[in-house]
């Protein structure tokens, strides 16, 4: 993934942020209107975030006795602003502005490369 893939997703109406991060929650590359500090502390939550997920998706498949509860990606929705993530991807968003389909479209996109 390139600075490129994370601008185009930057691109987005309502998207202020975006984020990758590696399989132990350290920040890979960002782009958007975070500082460095902020962004790392966001690719901690979005990893933990991420974590307890896939827990969930293993509490789901112990409870349900079946499979196909993986998950691919989650929101945390704020009054003004969400987080939305798919894999390593993140990125923060306007609600009121944001399209939240085209923002998982892409996020679902740039976590395919």
């Amino acid at each position: 993934m390139s600075d490129s893939d994370l601008d185009s997703l930057s691109g987005l109406r309502g998207v202020v942020a975006t984020l990758r991060f590696y399989d132990d929650g350290t920040l890979a590359e960002a782009a958007g209107q975070l500082d460095q500090l902020d962004m790392q502390l966001a690719a901690e939550l979005c990893y933990a975030n991420g974590r307890i997920m896939h827990h969930g998706s293993d509490v789901l498949m112990t409870l349900s006795g079946t499979g196909g509860w993986p998950p691919r990606g989650w929101m945390m929705m704020g009054n003004e602003m969400s987080v939305c993530a798919v894999a390593e991807v993140a990125c923060f968003v306007r609600n009121r502005e944001a399209s939240f389909n085209d923002v998982f479209r892409s996020l679902e996109a740039l976590s395919q490369k």
